[in-house]
């Protein structure tokens, strides 16, 4: 599986999850986030995804964390991002994380 393909099937699952398990679908959009990281569209696209999903659940502190965050999603274009990070309020938003093991094989 390539990156592209491992970003898409974990929006995929998010997408599955949606109003079913607001937290399963949470954890697979911040994997999608530590995917797209390293691509500008990517990137942008997975905070978008993750301010809806703040947006839907009426957590205000992650939809305020993430209106900060969708222009922060620029910095991939610089190739300044922190590796790992899950792109939600749980992590600084320049704070690197270790890498989920199956992530590793795809952004190494």
């Amino acid at each position: 599986m390539t990156r592209n393909q491992a970003f898409q099937h974990e929006y995929h699952q998010a997408r599955a999850l949606r109003g079913v398990d607001p937290q399963a679908e949470l954890r697979h959009l911040e994997r999608a986030h530590i995917l797209g990281q390293p691509l500008f569209v990517d990137h942008l696209r997975s905070h978008l995804w993750l301010l809806a999903w703040a947006w839907r659940q009426g957590d205000w502190a992650e939809l305020a964390a993430q209106m900060l965050r969708v222009p922060g999603s620029l910095g991939s274009l610089l190739g300044w991002y922190p590796l790992g990070n899950p792109g939600t309020r749980r992590a600084g938003a320049l704070t690197a994380q270790p890498l989920p093991e199956d992530l590793r094989r795809l952004l190494g």
